[in-house]
């Protein structure tokens, strides 16, 4: 492995340690374009966190399409590791614009500050977010899967994620919990960050994984594994009660990544 590697191996793991762990069963000649895409992803995904006002989340989200433009009017990346990275990938792999046009407009949700007004709404927020860089991560790989795989197991991936993410969410003051099931519970987005309630959340999520299940039959081994971990982490909340607040809730199962070694 090259220093670059090496570097851009442990910035994932600290930006996303899921898709690092993911980024792990990818063939070893694919590797370096993957990580260097969930990078950017997480770049584009972070913007909600690191802005002020919607404005500026704009401009960064635009900065980003801009960059990747540049790189499909044939630019190599500049200085910018991860996209230098990426631009020979792209000519070599054919991967669409489209794909990555996607991943920023799908982030311009996030500015608006406020929840999904439903659980489907949840659903294909979780699809939105996900597909775009599954879709994509496939070509680099080099693996079919058919756009109902590819948005199944999407959307069972990001549901797991903005579930696994809701107390580090509502300590940057987010809720990105249904609004329909909230009203439900005589709930709103401002008196759970005023108040709290923690019981009413857990039983909100108890609700929302008991409505999900996982695609069945994948083809792809990259995404039948991501649809594992989710899985895994999702089983383990249910023998907790729902409890995504617990200490150990946010920590890896024991044993994850022999689990998914184990997934054919």
């Amino acid at each position: 492995m090259s220093e670059n590697a090496r570097f851009l191996a442990a910035d994932l793991r600290k930006a996303d340690p899921d898709r690092y762990l993911l980024s792990l069963f990818v063939p070893s000649q694919a590797r370096e374009a993957v990580q260097a895409l969930f990078l950017v992803n997480h770049e584009i995904a972070k913007t909600r966190s690191v802005v002020s006002d919607t404005r500026l989340g704009q401009i960064r989200l635009q900065w980003w399409r801009d960059r990747i433009s540049e790189i499909y009017a044939g630019q190599d990346g500049g200085q910018i590791p991860v996209l230098s990275i990426l631009a020979p990938v792209i000519k070599e792999k054919g991967l669409p614009q489209e794909l990555f046009d996607q991943l920023t407009y799908a982030r311009e949700f996030d500015l608006e500050n406020a929840p999904p007004s439903s659980l489907e709404g949840l659903k294909k927020y979780a699809e939105f977010t996900n597909a775009p860089l599954n879709a994509l991560a496939l070509k680099i790989i080099g693996e079919e899967s058919s756009d109902d795989e590819i948005g199944g197991i999407s959307t069972f991936f990001g549901v797991y994620e903005s579930l696994r993410a809701v107390p580090h969410l509502l300590s940057q003051g987010r809720v990105m919990l249904p609004d329909d099931l909230l009203r439900a519970k005589n709930l709103s987005p401002q008196k759970i960050l005023d108040f709290n309630h923690k019981q009413e959340i857990v039983e909100i999520i108890g609700a929302i994984i008991n409505t999900i299940s996982p695609y069945r039959n994948p083809k792809s081994r990259f995404l039948k594994i991501q649809q594992r971990m989710a899985q895994i982490y999702l089983e383990r909340l249910k023998k907790n009660n729902f409890d995504v607040f617990s200490a150990k809730m946010q920590l890896n199962p024991p044993l994850l990544e022999l689990r998914l070694a184990l997934v054919h």
